[in-house]
């Protein structure tokens, strides 16, 4: 955690006056960040885990320069009294951004979805033309994935308590792959994608979005998987009866908050027919995945727990696969 004296120090390299107060940010799993006020105003401070070398902070730090000249509502990173946009100490490395005022995400506000999707669909045109380019990643969610790991778990399961579940999984992914070959994936539009797009990482002023948070995990992938994360944190609707709270997702979308925030992306930047074909294939995808990965991560659960999980992916496909978005 960041205390007074990190804060005190790392500001003394910045022309920002005089501490007032330090308090910790309530997010950020990653990173330690914390809110500091000065005479003249409010700053996010910021110190960068070891394992994020100067490439990556680099990099990051150009693309806020990019999105705040392209008007995406983002924090700029402020530069130190030296110049540059970090500054180190004791071996790590501290930034200071702007502080960006707004509340957590309301689902009781259903433009605030739209909104969302305005957002995404504004940042997805601004990085066109960005000219960082992160390390190459394999793509996020794709049918060839859920193959791999649904193999992975058949042959852990030896004494066959999941055989009935990972069976139709293996002949969904295999129908999925199908569908949507790598090739196809490869066809679809791919940008920088913001790669983390959930509640934590957006603020809102009434029913606006008034900060897009965190580029950590940028990357080169299809758009459309921001989307999908977009979909499944920001349309989320209420779960079905008897639904378990063992697996990984709180209930299945909300099909008008998750048309708000399609029309509202598709009026600024319109996805193509691939994507519209694609996208319910990856919203499945992304549930199967989730839950199985929740099941190799609890390898020590008891059977009926793992088949409660995988259960909730098949009950949330099926439901993908009878849903016009």
């Amino acid at each position: 955690m960041l205390t007074h004296y990190d804060v005190k120090r790392a500001l003394s390299l910045y022309n920002l006056g005089e501490l007032r107060s330090v308090c910790a940010a309530a997010h950020g799993l990653v990173n330690e960040t914390a809110f500091a006020e000065t005479s003249t105003g409010r700053y996010v401070i910021r110190r960068n885990q070891r394992r994020l070398g100067r490439a990556s902070l680099t990099l990051r730090h150009q693309l806020h320069a990019w999105l705040s000249s392209h008007e995406i509502p983002c924090p700029r990173i402020i530069p130190a009294i030296n110049g540059e946009t970090s500054v180190e100490i004791d071996g790590r490395i501290f930034e200071v951004a702007t502080f960006l005022s707004g509340e957590d995400y309301c689902p009781t506000r259903p433009a605030q979805s739209a909104s969302v999707g305005a957002v995404l669909a504004d940042y997805h045109e601004a990085v066109q033309g960005f000219p960082g380019q992160p390390s190459p990643q394999p793509p996020r969610y794709n049918p060839s994935i859920l193959l791999g790991l649904t193999e992975r778990l058949l042959q852990r399961d030896v004494l066959g308590d999941l055989t009935l579940q990972l069976s139709w999984y293996d002949r969904r992914a295999a129908e999925l792959h199908a569908r949507l070959t790598d090739a196809d994936y490869a066809k679809l539009p791919h940008v920088l994608i913001h790669g983390d797009v959930h509640r934590d990482n957006m603020l809102f002023l009434g029913d606006d979005v008034s900060a897009l948070l965190d580029f950590d995990q940028v990357v080169i992938d299809a758009r459309i998987v921001d989307v999908a994360d977009a979909l499944v944190d920001f349309a989320q609707g209420k779960p079905p009866q008897n639904w378990s709270p063992w697996g990984v997702y709180a209930g299945p979308l909300d099909t008008e908050r998750a048309r708000m925030l399609l029309d509202s992306y598709d009026t600024i930047s319109p996805l193509t027919k691939g994507e519209c074909s694609a996208l319910p294939m990856l919203m499945e995808v992304l549930w199967l995945q989730g839950n199985l990965r929740r099941v190799l991560t609890t390898a020590e659960a008891e059977p009926d727990y793992h088949i409660e999980v995988l259960e909730q992916g098949r009950w949330l496909a099926e439901w993908m696969q009878q849903t016009r978005l």
